[in-house]
Protein backbone atom coordinates (compact mmCIF):
# COMPACT_ATOMS: atom_id res chain seq x y z
CA UNK A 1 0.00 0.00 0.00
CA UNK A 2 1.41 3.47 -0.92
CA UNK A 3 1.33 5.89 1.67
CA UNK A 4 0.69 9.92 0.46
CA UNK A 5 2.79 11.28 3.90
CA UNK A 6 6.12 11.09 1.66
CA UNK A 7 5.11 12.68 -1.46
CA UNK A 8 3.53 15.48 1.02
CA UNK A 9 6.62 16.07 2.76
CA UNK A 10 8.28 16.13 -1.07
CA UNK A 11 5.71 18.37 -1.93
CA UNK A 12 6.20 20.90 0.86
CA UNK A 13 10.49 20.43 0.42
CA UNK A 14 10.25 21.39 -3.18
CA UNK A 15 7.89 24.10 -2.46
CA UNK A 16 9.81 25.76 0.31
CA UNK A 17 12.92 25.47 -1.71
CA UNK A 18 11.14 27.02 -5.20
CA UNK A 19 10.11 29.68 -2.25
CA UNK A 20 13.46 30.24 -1.23
CA UNK A 21 15.21 30.42 -4.55
CA UNK A 22 12.44 32.75 -6.13
CA UNK A 23 12.74 35.16 -3.40
CA UNK A 24 17.12 34.69 -3.43
CA UNK A 25 16.42 35.59 -7.73
CA UNK A 26 13.58 38.33 -6.82
CA UNK A 27 16.52 40.23 -4.87
CA UNK A 28 19.17 39.47 -6.91
CA UNK A 29 17.19 41.13 -9.93
CA UNK A 30 15.74 43.96 -7.51
CA UNK A 31 19.67 44.83 -7.04
CA UNK A 32 20.82 44.23 -10.20
CA UNK A 33 18.56 46.18 -12.27
CA UNK A 34 17.32 50.17 -12.30
CA UNK A 35 13.87 48.53 -11.07
CA UNK A 36 13.74 49.78 -7.79
CA UNK A 37 15.25 53.29 -8.88
CA UNK A 38 11.97 53.71 -11.13
CA UNK A 39 9.20 52.69 -8.69
CA UNK A 40 10.50 54.96 -5.77
CA UNK A 41 11.52 58.02 -8.39
CA UNK A 42 7.82 59.77 -7.88
CA UNK A 43 9.02 60.11 -4.08
CA UNK A 44 12.31 61.85 -4.74
CA UNK A 45 12.90 65.57 -4.47
CA UNK A 46 16.07 67.37 -5.78
CA UNK A 47 17.87 69.29 -3.44
CA UNK A 48 17.75 73.35 -2.88
CA UNK A 49 20.87 75.32 -3.57
CA UNK A 50 18.77 78.11 -1.79
CA UNK A 51 19.79 79.99 1.27
CA UNK A 52 16.62 80.36 4.32
CA UNK A 53 15.41 81.97 7.66
CA UNK A 54 16.19 78.70 9.61
CA UNK A 55 17.11 75.08 8.99
CA UNK A 56 14.82 72.75 10.61
CA UNK A 57 16.17 69.08 11.37
CA UNK A 58 13.67 66.54 11.37
CA UNK A 59 13.91 63.42 13.79
CA UNK A 60 15.33 59.97 13.46
CA UNK A 61 15.83 57.93 16.59
CA UNK A 62 17.88 57.23 19.78
CA UNK A 63 19.49 54.41 20.97
CA UNK A 64 20.68 53.42 24.43
CA UNK A 65 20.16 55.92 26.95
CA UNK A 66 20.22 59.15 24.81
CA UNK A 67 22.14 58.34 22.01
CA UNK A 68 20.97 59.33 18.21
CA UNK A 69 20.44 56.65 16.00
CA UNK A 70 22.16 56.58 12.58
CA UNK A 71 19.55 58.07 10.52
CA UNK A 72 19.31 61.63 13.55
CA UNK A 73 23.19 61.27 13.15
CA UNK A 74 23.29 61.39 9.08
CA UNK A 75 20.67 64.45 9.23
CA UNK A 76 22.40 66.41 12.38
CA UNK A 77 25.67 66.40 10.30
CA UNK A 78 24.16 67.40 6.92
CA UNK A 79 22.46 70.43 8.90
CA UNK A 80 25.93 70.98 10.90
CA UNK A 81 27.15 71.51 7.86
CA UNK A 82 24.32 73.60 6.04
CA UNK A 83 24.64 75.74 9.15
CA UNK A 84 28.79 76.51 9.08
CA UNK A 85 27.99 76.97 5.09
CA UNK A 86 25.95 80.01 5.79
CA UNK A 87 22.73 78.55 4.38
CA UNK A 88 20.66 79.90 7.39
CA UNK A 89 21.89 81.50 11.22
CA UNK A 90 19.38 79.18 13.19
CA UNK A 91 18.79 75.51 13.83
CA UNK A 92 15.30 74.07 14.74
CA UNK A 93 15.76 70.37 15.95
CA UNK A 94 11.88 68.64 15.83
CA UNK A 95 11.44 65.20 17.72
CA UNK A 96 9.82 63.83 21.48
CA UNK A 97 9.45 60.28 22.31
CA UNK A 98 5.76 58.27 22.86
CA UNK A 99 7.45 56.64 25.77
CA UNK A 100 8.73 58.95 28.19
CA UNK A 101 12.69 57.94 27.57
CA UNK A 102 14.82 61.01 26.49
CA UNK A 103 13.38 63.28 23.55
CA UNK A 104 15.34 62.35 20.05
CA UNK A 105 15.84 66.29 19.68
CA UNK A 106 17.86 66.19 22.76
CA UNK A 107 20.02 63.92 21.71
CA UNK A 108 20.97 65.44 18.31
CA UNK A 109 21.21 68.52 19.84
CA UNK A 110 24.05 66.90 21.67
CA UNK A 111 25.65 65.93 18.60
CA UNK A 112 24.98 69.20 16.93
CA UNK A 113 26.70 71.19 19.49
CA UNK A 114 29.77 68.18 19.39
CA UNK A 115 29.89 69.48 15.83
CA UNK A 116 30.03 73.01 16.31
CA UNK A 117 26.76 74.47 16.59
CA UNK A 118 26.39 77.06 19.07
CA UNK A 119 23.70 76.90 22.14
CA UNK A 120 22.54 79.76 21.14
CA UNK A 121 21.65 79.04 17.42
CA UNK A 122 19.54 76.04 18.41
CA UNK A 123 16.00 75.80 19.20
CA UNK A 124 14.43 72.15 19.91
CA UNK A 125 10.53 71.20 19.91
CA UNK A 126 10.43 67.77 22.27
CA UNK A 127 6.81 67.05 21.98
CA UNK A 128 6.34 65.64 18.64
CA UNK A 129 5.88 61.83 17.68
CA UNK A 130 5.31 62.09 13.89
CA UNK A 131 6.01 63.98 10.59
CA UNK A 132 2.61 66.23 11.27
CA UNK A 133 3.80 67.12 14.93
CA UNK A 134 6.82 68.00 13.61
CA UNK A 135 5.44 70.49 11.63
CA UNK A 136 2.57 71.37 13.26
CA UNK A 137 5.16 72.19 16.80
CA UNK A 138 7.42 73.84 15.25
CA UNK A 139 5.39 76.45 13.56
CA UNK A 140 4.47 78.55 16.67
CA UNK A 141 8.40 78.57 17.77
CA UNK A 142 9.40 79.55 13.94
CA UNK A 143 6.78 82.13 13.63
CA UNK A 144 8.38 83.70 16.78
CA UNK A 145 11.77 84.10 15.23
CA UNK A 146 9.79 85.46 11.60
CA UNK A 147 10.52 82.30 9.99
CA UNK A 148 9.04 82.48 6.52
CA UNK A 149 11.26 79.85 4.40
CA UNK A 150 13.20 76.81 5.79
CA UNK A 151 15.83 74.58 4.98
CA UNK A 152 14.24 70.90 5.83
CA UNK A 153 16.59 68.37 6.45
CA UNK A 154 15.37 64.88 6.54
CA UNK A 155 15.98 61.27 4.65
CA UNK A 156 15.72 61.91 0.85
CA UNK A 157 12.41 59.38 0.77
CA UNK A 158 10.83 60.78 3.39
CA UNK A 159 11.11 64.44 1.48
CA UNK A 160 8.09 64.79 -0.10
CA UNK A 161 5.93 64.01 2.90
CA UNK A 162 7.67 66.43 5.39
CA UNK A 163 8.19 69.18 2.74
CA UNK A 164 4.02 69.09 2.24
CA UNK A 165 3.38 69.05 6.10
CA UNK A 166 5.71 72.47 6.50
CA UNK A 167 4.11 73.48 3.66
CA UNK A 168 0.78 73.17 4.59
CA UNK A 169 1.57 75.46 8.00
CA UNK A 170 2.79 77.90 5.69
CA UNK A 171 6.64 77.97 5.43
CA UNK A 172 8.38 78.35 2.22
CA UNK A 173 10.06 74.87 1.75
CA UNK A 174 13.73 74.76 0.49
CA UNK A 175 14.52 70.70 0.55
CA UNK A 176 17.99 69.26 1.33
CA UNK A 177 18.06 65.34 2.06
CA UNK A 178 20.40 62.54 3.40
CA UNK A 179 21.58 61.10 -0.07
CA UNK A 180 19.20 57.47 0.10
CA UNK A 181 22.38 55.25 -0.60
CA UNK A 182 23.54 56.65 3.09
CA UNK A 183 20.76 55.08 4.90
CA UNK A 184 19.61 51.89 2.49
CA UNK A 185 21.63 49.02 2.73
CA UNK A 186 20.85 48.13 -1.06
CA UNK A 187 17.84 48.20 -3.76
CA UNK A 188 15.53 45.83 -1.31
CA UNK A 189 15.89 47.93 1.68
CA UNK A 190 14.99 51.25 -0.58
CA UNK A 191 11.94 49.24 -2.04
CA UNK A 192 10.58 48.91 0.64
CA UNK A 193 11.46 52.01 2.49
CA UNK A 194 9.63 53.65 -0.44
CA UNK A 195 6.81 51.61 -0.05
CA UNK A 196 5.95 52.20 3.41
CA UNK A 197 6.39 56.07 2.77
CA UNK A 198 3.94 56.05 -0.46
CA UNK A 199 1.53 54.57 2.09
CA UNK A 200 2.10 57.10 4.34
CA UNK A 201 1.80 60.05 1.89
CA UNK A 202 -0.96 58.59 0.85
CA UNK A 203 -2.69 58.41 4.07
CA UNK A 204 -1.60 62.10 4.45
CA UNK A 205 -3.02 63.43 1.63
CA UNK A 206 -6.45 61.81 2.27
CA UNK A 207 -6.04 63.42 5.77
CA UNK A 208 -5.48 66.74 4.34
CA UNK A 209 -2.21 67.35 5.76
CA UNK A 210 0.00 68.53 2.29
CA UNK A 211 0.21 71.26 0.81
CA UNK A 212 -1.32 71.09 -2.76
CA UNK A 213 1.95 73.44 -3.97
CA UNK A 214 3.20 70.86 -6.47
CA UNK A 215 7.13 70.11 -4.89
CA UNK A 216 8.10 71.65 -8.50
CA UNK A 217 7.31 74.84 -7.66
CA UNK A 218 7.42 74.74 -3.37
CA UNK A 219 10.91 76.16 -3.45
CA UNK A 220 9.72 79.51 -5.17
CA UNK A 221 6.52 79.73 -2.96
CA UNK A 222 6.99 82.63 0.07
CA UNK A 223 4.70 82.43 2.20
CA UNK A 224 3.56 84.50 5.58
CA UNK A 225 6.04 86.06 7.59
CA UNK A 226 9.48 87.95 7.34
CA UNK A 227 10.74 87.39 3.18
CA UNK A 228 7.37 88.35 2.24
CA UNK A 229 7.36 91.35 3.77
CA UNK A 230 10.84 92.90 3.34
CA UNK A 231 10.59 92.67 -0.49
CA UNK A 232 8.97 94.98 -3.30
CA UNK A 233 6.47 97.69 -2.69
CA UNK A 234 7.37 97.80 1.08
CA UNK A 235 9.92 100.92 0.58
CA UNK A 236 9.40 103.54 3.26
CA UNK A 237 9.80 106.55 0.56
CA UNK A 238 6.22 105.27 -0.73
CA UNK A 239 4.13 105.54 2.68
CA UNK A 240 2.61 108.69 2.39
CA UNK A 241 2.70 108.85 6.58
CA UNK A 242 5.56 106.03 8.01
CA UNK A 243 4.84 107.58 11.38
CA UNK A 244 0.74 106.54 11.21
CA UNK A 245 -1.01 104.02 12.79
CA UNK A 246 -2.29 100.38 11.55
CA UNK A 247 -6.23 100.13 10.74
CA UNK A 248 -7.20 96.48 11.28
CA UNK A 249 -10.22 96.16 8.95
CA UNK A 250 -12.31 93.59 8.73
CA UNK A 251 -15.53 91.86 10.18
CA UNK A 252 -16.27 91.34 13.96
CA UNK A 253 -13.09 88.74 14.06
CA UNK A 254 -11.30 91.98 13.47
CA UNK A 255 -13.55 93.96 15.55
CA UNK A 256 -13.39 92.12 18.42
CA UNK A 257 -9.38 92.00 19.20
CA UNK A 258 -8.28 94.23 21.72
CA UNK A 259 -5.34 94.75 20.43
CA UNK A 260 -3.94 98.67 20.73
CA UNK A 261 -0.72 98.78 19.99
CA UNK A 262 2.10 96.29 18.13
CA UNK A 263 5.37 96.69 16.47
CA UNK A 264 5.84 100.39 17.62
CA UNK A 265 2.50 101.43 15.74
CA UNK A 266 -0.97 102.49 17.35
CA UNK A 267 -3.78 100.50 16.36
CA UNK A 268 -6.91 101.45 14.68
CA UNK A 269 -9.36 98.91 14.92
CA UNK A 270 -12.26 99.69 11.54
CA UNK A 271 -13.69 95.81 12.64
CA UNK A 272 -17.96 95.97 11.69
CA UNK A 273 -19.71 92.77 12.50
CA UNK A 274 -21.16 91.02 10.21
CA UNK A 275 -19.95 92.18 7.24
CA UNK A 276 -18.84 90.73 4.08
CA UNK A 277 -16.39 92.18 2.04
CA UNK A 278 -18.59 94.63 -0.53
CA UNK A 279 -19.22 96.50 2.61
CA UNK A 280 -15.89 96.49 3.81
CA UNK A 281 -14.48 98.05 0.76
CA UNK A 282 -17.53 100.26 0.43
CA UNK A 283 -15.71 102.27 3.85
CA UNK A 284 -12.42 101.91 2.45
CA UNK A 285 -11.86 105.47 2.45
CA UNK A 286 -14.03 106.18 5.44
CA UNK A 287 -12.59 104.11 8.06
CA UNK A 288 -9.16 103.98 6.01
CA UNK A 289 -7.72 106.41 3.74
CA UNK A 290 -9.37 109.06 5.83
CA UNK A 291 -7.04 108.31 9.19
CA UNK A 292 -3.99 108.32 7.07
CA UNK A 293 -2.43 105.31 8.30
CA UNK A 294 1.30 103.92 7.84
CA UNK A 295 -0.34 100.57 6.92
CA UNK A 296 -3.89 98.54 6.95
CA UNK A 297 -4.33 94.94 7.74
CA UNK A 298 -7.11 93.49 5.88
CA UNK A 299 -8.82 90.98 7.49
CA UNK A 300 -12.07 90.04 7.02
CA UNK A 301 -13.98 87.36 3.99
CA UNK A 302 -15.90 84.95 6.46
CA UNK A 303 -18.84 86.26 6.04
CA UNK A 304 -18.92 86.19 2.53
CA UNK A 305 -19.16 82.19 2.40
CA UNK A 306 -21.52 82.22 5.91
CA UNK A 307 -23.96 83.89 3.34
CA UNK A 308 -22.59 81.93 -0.26
CA UNK A 309 -24.90 80.03 -1.82
CA UNK A 310 -22.23 79.41 -4.34
CA UNK A 311 -19.31 79.36 -2.87
CA UNK A 312 -16.84 79.18 -5.80
CA UNK A 313 -18.59 82.35 -6.74
CA UNK A 314 -18.29 84.16 -3.48
CA UNK A 315 -14.68 83.24 -3.50
CA UNK A 316 -14.43 84.92 -7.01
CA UNK A 317 -15.91 88.07 -5.24
CA UNK A 318 -13.38 88.18 -2.42
CA UNK A 319 -10.62 87.73 -4.47
CA UNK A 320 -11.74 90.82 -6.85
CA UNK A 321 -12.66 92.79 -3.84
CA UNK A 322 -9.15 92.01 -1.54
CA UNK A 323 -7.42 92.85 -5.48
CA UNK A 324 -9.17 95.91 -5.43
CA UNK A 325 -7.85 97.23 -1.52
CA UNK A 326 -4.78 96.49 -2.53
CA UNK A 327 -4.47 98.99 -5.63
CA UNK A 328 -6.65 101.42 -3.21
CA UNK A 329 -4.19 101.62 -0.36
CA UNK A 330 -1.20 101.61 -2.84
CA UNK A 331 -2.61 104.39 -4.48
CA UNK A 332 -2.98 106.30 -1.94
CA UNK A 333 0.97 105.61 -0.01
CA UNK A 334 -0.65 103.32 2.46
CA UNK A 335 0.71 99.88 3.19
CA UNK A 336 -1.24 96.70 2.01
CA UNK A 337 -1.23 93.89 4.85
CA UNK A 338 -2.76 90.53 4.12
CA UNK A 339 -4.12 87.86 6.82
CA UNK A 340 -5.02 84.26 6.41
CA UNK A 341 -8.75 83.84 7.46
CA UNK A 342 -9.17 81.61 10.12
CA UNK A 343 -10.84 78.38 10.20
CA UNK A 344 -14.21 77.45 12.08
CA UNK A 345 -15.09 74.20 14.21
CA UNK A 346 -18.00 72.73 15.09
CA UNK A 347 -21.00 74.25 17.67
CA UNK A 348 -20.22 72.70 21.11
CA UNK A 349 -23.43 71.24 22.04
CA UNK A 350 -24.05 67.56 22.41
CA UNK A 351 -26.85 67.78 19.94
CA UNK A 352 -24.50 69.39 17.64
CA UNK A 353 -21.17 66.66 18.11
CA UNK A 354 -23.91 63.89 17.77
CA UNK A 355 -24.80 64.86 14.67
CA UNK A 356 -21.58 65.89 13.70
CA UNK A 357 -20.71 62.06 14.64
CA UNK A 358 -23.33 60.79 12.43
CA UNK A 359 -22.50 62.86 9.67
CA UNK A 360 -19.10 61.74 9.14
CA UNK A 361 -20.25 57.57 9.93
CA UNK A 362 -22.42 58.74 6.80
CA UNK A 363 -19.73 60.31 4.91
CA UNK A 364 -21.20 63.38 4.59
CA UNK A 365 -18.78 66.83 5.07
CA UNK A 366 -20.28 69.21 7.65
CA UNK A 367 -20.96 72.67 6.78
CA UNK A 368 -18.64 73.67 8.96
CA UNK A 369 -16.27 71.70 7.07
CA UNK A 370 -17.17 73.01 3.68
CA UNK A 371 -16.35 76.28 4.98
CA UNK A 372 -12.83 75.30 5.91
CA UNK A 373 -11.69 73.80 3.15
CA UNK A 374 -12.99 77.33 1.13
CA UNK A 375 -11.70 79.06 3.88
CA UNK A 376 -8.30 77.26 2.92
CA UNK A 377 -8.54 77.58 -0.47
CA UNK A 378 -8.65 81.41 -0.05
CA UNK A 379 -5.61 81.09 2.10
CA UNK A 380 -3.93 79.37 -0.67
CA UNK A 381 -4.43 82.69 -3.05
CA UNK A 382 -3.39 85.09 0.15
CA UNK A 383 -0.20 82.91 0.54
CA UNK A 384 0.49 83.09 -2.84
CA UNK A 385 -0.53 87.07 -4.03
CA UNK A 386 1.53 88.24 -0.87
CA UNK A 387 5.17 87.41 -2.13
CA UNK A 388 3.50 87.74 -5.69
CA UNK A 389 2.86 91.53 -4.55
CA UNK A 390 5.73 91.96 -2.01
CA UNK A 391 3.42 91.84 0.89
CA UNK A 392 3.28 90.93 4.49
CA UNK A 393 1.05 87.93 5.08
CA UNK A 394 -0.13 87.04 8.62
CA UNK A 395 -0.91 83.75 9.02
CA UNK A 396 -3.63 83.38 11.48
CA UNK A 397 -4.93 80.57 10.18
CA UNK A 398 -2.10 78.52 11.29
CA UNK A 399 -2.02 80.24 14.49
CA UNK A 400 -5.15 78.79 15.49
CA UNK A 401 -5.71 75.81 13.60
CA UNK A 402 -4.85 72.20 15.05
CA UNK A 403 -3.82 69.37 13.01
CA UNK A 404 -7.18 69.01 11.00
CA UNK A 405 -6.43 72.41 9.92
CA UNK A 406 -10.12 73.38 12.41
CA UNK A 407 -10.10 76.20 14.98
CA UNK A 408 -8.75 74.49 18.05
CA UNK A 409 -11.28 74.19 20.72
CA UNK A 410 -9.92 76.44 23.10
CA UNK A 411 -10.20 79.49 20.91
CA UNK A 412 -13.64 79.05 19.54
CA UNK A 413 -16.65 79.76 21.82
CA UNK A 414 -19.82 77.86 21.70
CA UNK A 415 -20.87 78.62 18.51
CA UNK A 416 -17.75 77.41 16.68
CA UNK A 417 -17.26 80.31 14.74
CA UNK A 418 -16.02 83.48 17.32
CA UNK A 419 -12.67 83.92 18.92
CA UNK A 420 -12.02 83.28 22.75
CA UNK A 421 -9.95 85.51 24.52
CA UNK A 422 -7.47 82.82 24.16
CA UNK A 423 -7.26 82.56 20.53
CA UNK A 424 -6.91 86.92 20.67
CA UNK A 425 -4.09 86.64 22.98
CA UNK A 426 -2.54 83.99 20.65
CA UNK A 427 -2.79 85.99 17.70
CA UNK A 428 -1.27 89.03 19.43
CA UNK A 429 1.44 87.27 20.58
CA UNK A 430 2.09 86.00 17.46
CA UNK A 431 1.83 89.25 15.31
CA UNK A 432 3.88 91.54 18.06
CA UNK A 433 7.56 90.30 16.92
CA UNK A 434 6.30 90.34 13.22
CA UNK A 435 5.04 93.73 12.81
CA UNK A 436 8.09 95.22 15.36
CA UNK A 437 10.31 93.86 12.49
CA UNK A 438 8.70 94.87 9.76
CA UNK A 439 7.66 98.06 10.57
CA UNK A 440 11.52 98.32 12.51
CA UNK A 441 10.98 98.58 16.15
CA UNK A 442 13.04 96.91 18.49
CA UNK A 443 12.31 93.72 18.96
CA UNK A 444 13.44 90.81 21.45
CA UNK A 445 14.30 87.26 19.93
CA UNK A 446 12.25 84.51 22.50
CA UNK A 447 12.87 80.87 21.65
CA UNK A 448 13.21 77.26 23.47
CA UNK A 449 16.96 76.88 23.34
CA UNK A 450 18.32 73.70 24.38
Amino acid sequence: MITLAPLRNRAFVAGLISGVVALLLGRLIINATSMADWLVAPLLVNDSSARADAIVVLGGGVIGDCVPNLNSMRRTVLAARLFRDGRAPILLITGGTSDGSCPVADAMVRFARELGVPDEKMIVERQSRNTWENAERSAPLLRREHVARVLLVTDRLHMRRAAGVFAKQGFGVEPVAVPIYEGQRDNVDMLWAGFREAVALGHYRMRGRIDSTPMTKMADHEPAGRAAGQRGWTDQRKLSNPAGPLVILGASYAGNWGIDEAGGARIVNAGVAGQQSAEILARFDRDVVSVQPRAVLLWGFINDLFAADDLEKSSARVRDIYSQMIAMAREKGIEPILATEITVRPRDGWMDRTQSTVGWMLGKVSYQDRINQRVSALNQWIREIGPREGLLVLDFQGTLADADGRRRREYATDDGSHVTAEGYEALTQYVRPILARHFGATGGRTSDRP
